[in-house]
């Protein structure tokens, strides 16, 4: 299951090098900007990679959404945007 965190800005270069460089056997978490691509094979609720962890790790507040909810979202505002 792919998840994506919205950081509220850009984290600092050597506290992404410090989140780029933790490894896990099952998920795998990439930093993009300001935000970060997990792929949580067991599911959310079982993976190291969770919003506080994301957050403590990058000092910047995030929120996370599964994959559906932000294509949900993406497509809730094309619709307003049409509007």
């Amino acid at each position: 299951k792919l998840h994506v965190t919205f950081l509220v800005g850009s984290p600092a270069k050597d506290a992404a090098d410090n989140l780029a460089a933790v490894k896990n056997d099952v998920d795998e978490i990439r930093l993009l900007g300001s935000e970060v691509y997990i792929l949580c094979r067991n599911g959310y609720g079982k993976t190291l990679f969770a919003n506080t962890f994301i957050e403590k790790k990058l000092a910047v507040s995030a929120t996370t959404r599964n994959w559906a909810t932000v294509e949900k979202l993406l497509s809730l505002g094309k619709v307003a945007a049409d509007v």
